[in-house]
């Protein structure tokens, strides 16, 4: 579920409870949630504030472990015309990856170097690693150079 839909239907949710609630403005003393019983069906109610908690905690969990973003992400600068560095981070939420780093850089570098009408490319250098943070992350970097030439 997208984050649109999932907001879609909060709102929705929401707007379909708005019946029953108390249309007073809280005073400097209260709560700005009002405290009343939302129904959602006909066998469940709820408060408004738990909604909120749910609906917080539920976008937190779809930012950190979004799925459908990418495992790898890759930072690249161009050092000269034919020459690129590729340094590449692995999302820290996906377990594994050992020996992925190689194959993405790999993969790019074959795209650069089709992207732009050379014969191939040579890895001049390359290492990977873990970074230790907080959370470990596996890192991969190096530097390539875009042969000329026939394919």
């Amino acid at each position: 579920m997208t984050a649109r839909l999932s907001a879609a239907l909060l709102a929705a949710m929401l707007a379909a409870a708005c019946s029953s609630l108390d249309r007073s403005l809280p005073s400097a003393t209260s709560s700005v949630i009002p405290d009343t019983k939302l129904r959602l069906t006909p066998g469940y109610t709820t408060t408004p504030e738990k909604l909120i908690y749910f609906a917080g905690a539920a976008y937190l969990a779809y930012v950190v472990l979004d799925p459908m973003a990418p495992n790898w992400t890759i930072e690249e600068a161009q050092l000269s015309e034919d020459t690129y560095y590729l340094g590449m981070k692995k999302m820290r939420t996906r377990p594994g990856g050992e020996g992925e780093a190689r194959m993405v850089f790999r993969r790019r570098a074959e795209q650069l170097a089709r992207a732009g009408g050379y014969a191939g490319y040579d890895i001049v250098s390359y290492s990977e690693g873990i970074q230790s943070e907080l959370v470990a992350q596996r890192v991969g970097e190096g530097v390539i150079q875009l042969r000329h030439g026939t394919r």
